[in-house]
């Protein structure tokens, strides 16, 4: 469970006197699994073990909240199965197994994030978007004489 209060260092990201919450779990892809049953089971674990950490009720203090599962996320990314991080990566040989970072079928069509070589979370990101850069031809720059 990762969970981020952007507002305990930006105080104006939620209204005066409230925090915003970003709670994130893993979850698979989407392969037509009940989500309803499945965020509803998720959210009271969650409660359950964040009100245990904290040694505080969290549920009654929530004001508002939105839930995006796979569903969702393939719906406003077009993110395959709306898989975060590409294919599950739950094997020994998952790494090899990613995308790679070009296309062999279009000649300068690139890749880099979270679903493709070398992985998710923001440090392998950037590395994917290194991996890029490196991967662009660089224009070739003429300089005229005037």
């Amino acid at each position: 469970v990762y969970v981020n209060i952007t507002s305990k260092n930006v105080p104006g990201d939620a209204p005066k006197g409230s925090e915003n919450w970003f709670v994130m779990i893993n979850a698979p892809g989407n392969y037509g699994q009940d989500w309803q049953t499945l965020k509803m089971r998720a959210r009271k674990q969650i409660l359950r073990k964040l009100e245990k950490c904290l040694g505080r009720d969290i549920e009654s203090r929530i004001v508002t909240e939105h839930i995006l599962d796979p569903i969702g996320i393939e719906n406003n990314t077009s993110s395959y199965r709306g898989a975060l991080y590409g294919a599950a990566s739950n094997s020994k040989f998952a790494a090899f197994l990613r995308h790679p970072n070009f296309s062999r079928r279009l000649e300068n069509l690139y890749f880099c994030g979270g679903s493709v070589h070398p992985g998710g979370g923001i440090p392998l990101c950037l590395l994917s978007a290194r991996i890029v850069s490196d991967l662009v031809p660089q224009p070739v720059l003429i300089k005229e004489n005037a």
